[in-house]
């Protein structure tokens, strides 16, 4: 109810809404923007009730908004960056660990290409350049670690998911595993489902690597968060 009020009362003062959910709101005005906000934020805490207040959370020049639905997704995922160009990652696989390091890095590179240098053709060129060199297995295997957390005992796990898989092999070669351990693994080659193919990093070997897998469903995923938005395909990134 107040993030609809507050949206009412801003487009009345002459703000553009860029985008809002249940406890937070973009807005976008086109001169005096520091001030004519603060000002906009003072006078509509001054209506709500109680404890209840809107805080500040920044100025920014570009941004890009991940529309609900998109991968599944129905949590909010976007990206900000500043004058000063830091950028702020709300809900993206950069924040996240259960991504593999070059994943994450990908998709920050290709953020700052979009909102750092509005450079779309370089965001491009850069994803196909990633993985040119992953097919030739130019990378360093702790790059495609990717890190689960253990959050209960392995015997109770119903489904075995990768990292399950990756902590029974520790434990058959004698490695003690338990509840609230974080698991190191990498997917390789072989027969069989994605957890069969879990390797805890300790035993795995570059050369074994799963190129498919770690293209399919990590790096273009990552990269493709971003780049549908702005209408590029997976196929330009794997011609």
């Amino acid at each position: 109810y107040w993030i609809k009020e507050t949206i009412k009362e801003a487009e009345r003062e002459g703000f553009f809404v860029i985008y809002a959910d249940t406890d937070s709101l973009f807005l976008k005005k086109s001169e005096k923007i520091e001030r004519e906000t603060e000002e906009f934020l003072k006078k509509i805490n001054q209506k709500f009730p109680g404890m209840l207040e809107l805080e500040l959370q920044g100025f920014y020049e570009r941004g890009i908004f991940i529309p609900k639905g998109t991968f599944g997704t129905a949590k909010k995922r976007y990206a900000l960056v500043d004058k000063n160009g830091n950028l702020l990652i709300r809900g993206l696989e950069t924040v996240r660990r259960d991504w593999c390091n070059l994943a994450k890095e990908v998709q920050r590179k290709v953020l700052e290409f979009v909102l750092k240098e509005k450079n779309i053709e370089g965001a491009k060129e850069y994803v196909k350049k990633v993985i040119n060199d992953l097919r030739k297995r130019k990378v360093l295997l702790k790059d495609l670690i990717i890190y689960e957390e253990l959050t209960k005992p392995i015997e109770t796990y119903k489904l075995i998911s990768p990292h399950v898989m990756a902590a029974k092999k520790l434990k058959e070669r004698g490695i003690e595993v338990g509840e609230g351990q974080v698991i190191m693994f990498v997917i390789q080659e072989g027969p069989g489902s994605i957890s069969e193919k879990a390797e805890p990093f300790e035993f795995a070997k570059l050369e074994k690597i799963d190129l498919d897998y770690y293209i399919r469903h990590q790096i273009l995923p990552a990269a493709m968060r971003i780049l549908q938005v702005l209408r590029v395909s997976e196929n330009e990134l794997i011609k």
